[in-house]
């Protein structure tokens, strides 16, 4: 039986996203985009700050000064070699690391989704615009230690109260998001072929940004970095997903999660 992680375990998540954060910016990064700093490279490119650090139901002045001692720190040190660079980073922020893992520990991923996800394991935000029909929306994982792809009629329900709720209060006619899962086949037998059709191509030299859109693919549904695939990153200096975007309408998802659940009643 899978069971929620405990705070060891999320302590050493903290420190194998900081470390492969360190890790990737002076390896790789330092080389993409030469003329960012290092600090901007970690804050911009890798889960350092938010996923390693800080979680929203916690964010303060400390943090945000102390984010900032961080990055400062980075741009000192950032003439080492990679190994080098990662371990002084970590050991110079290590108190700090272990700070923030035992206050982010029960709002961790793969223990408890963060308050405001409001369709199970999606949320939706709000219109930004004056007549905007189409439902931007997040993935997150609220069924952890387990997978969102365990139980096949979970996500087609988060998707079905996604649908009425955001048509019901914002009147969306259409759903879309960018994220590493829609490089997934799994992913993709959840939509129609509209989505299919309106997919990004994928970018294999994509360089990733700060969110889950891009680093969940290295992380299990118990909240845990996992090992091969952060050392896959470590070698190639690439994740294996492309983050893509895409959108259909309500009306071909409604139809397309019809056709799926009579599959899985006969």
């Amino acid at each position: 039986m899978k069971t929620v992680k405990s705070l060891e375990e999320h302590v050493t998540y903290v420190e194998r996203l900081c470390r492969i954060s360190f890790f990737f910016a002076r390896r790789y990064l330092v080389e993409r985009l030469p003329e960012v700093g290092m600090g901007d490279l970690l804050r911009k490119h890798t889960p350092l700050l938010y996923h390693g650090l800080n979680h929203r139901e916690h964010q303060s002045k400390w943090e945000s000064n102390q984010n900032m001692d961080i990055l400062q720190q980075a741009e000192i040190l950032a003439k080492l070699q990679p190994e080098e660079f990662e371990e002084e980073m970590w050991n110079w922020l290590k108190p700090y690391a272990r700070e923030r893992a035992e206050i982010n520990y029960p709002n961790a991923v793969g223990v408890k989704a963060p308050a405001h996800w409001n369709c199970g394991s999606l949320a939706y935000d709000p219109p930004r615009e004056p007549g905007q029909t189409r439902c931007g929306f997040h993935i997150a994982n609220a069924v952890g230690p387990h997978s969102i792809f365990e139980n096949p009629d979970y996500l087609p329900m988060c998707f079905q109260l996604l649908m009425t709720e955001s048509e019901l209060r914002f009147g969306f006619t259409e759903l879309g998001t960018a994220t590493w899962l829609n490089d997934r086949p799994r992913w993709q037998a959840l939509f129609p072929q509209e989505w299919l059709e309106n997919m990004s191509p994928a970018e294999p030299n994509l360089i990733p940004g700060w969110s889950v859109a891009d680093w969940g693919q290295i992380i299990d549904g118990r909240g845990t970095v996992v090992p091969e695939k952060e050392q896959k990153v470590r070698d190639t200096g690439r994740l294996t997903y492309s983050r893509r975007s895409s959108h259909c309408s309500f009306k071909a998802m409604r139809q397309h999660l019809k056709m799926l659940a009579d599959k899985r009643r006969h």
